[in-house]
């Protein structure tokens, strides 16, 4: 086929999901394989990118606009998969949160933080964007302490 016919990547535009637009962080081969089966990972080709939208459909996608969506992948985190943990990692739930805001101390998320900072964390592959949770743990457990007036 004539290369003009086809499509072919732009490296210098930033990596947007087909369905929602919005832009995707760049994960590694072993965190996809990971969070789907052999075969959907191998019908993204690299680099590939995680959906960061809370409801897009959309796990992973490529440049080429190739995806899967939430339904193919396992073991997203909250908010991409309602019913998931806030940590994949360390298993923190939304409920261990709620725990932690009634008793007055964030024992649990505290827990979590130093857990996720441990060399054999392995947030890399256990969570499906690549990256440690602390960052979402502290941010959703800021938001619902101010939700439920602590």
């Amino acid at each position: 086929m004539n290369k003009a016919f086809c499509k072919e990547p732009d490296s210098t535009e930033p990596a947007l999901c087909p369905a929602c637009g919005r832009e995707g962080l760049a994960v590694a081969v072993e965190t996809i394989r990971a969070h789907v089966t052999v075969e959907s990972a191998e019908s993204l080709g690299e680099p590939a990118f995680f959906c960061t939208t809370d409801t897009c459909t959309v796990a992973y996608f490529d440049l080429l606009e190739r995806s899967i969506t939430t339904a193919a992948a396992r073991d997203l985190f909250w908010p991409k998969d309602p019913a998931g943990p806030l940590c994949n990692c360390h298993g923190l739930s939304l409920d261990d949160v709620d725990a932690d805001i009634a008793e007055g101390v964030p024992t649990r998320l505290r827990e979590v933080v130093r857990r996720a900072a441990e060399p054999g964390a392995a947030c890399a592959v256990r969570t499906a964007d690549g990256r440690p949770c602390v960052a979402r743990v502290q941010k959703y457990f800021l938001r619902r302490r101010a939700d439920l007036g602590g």
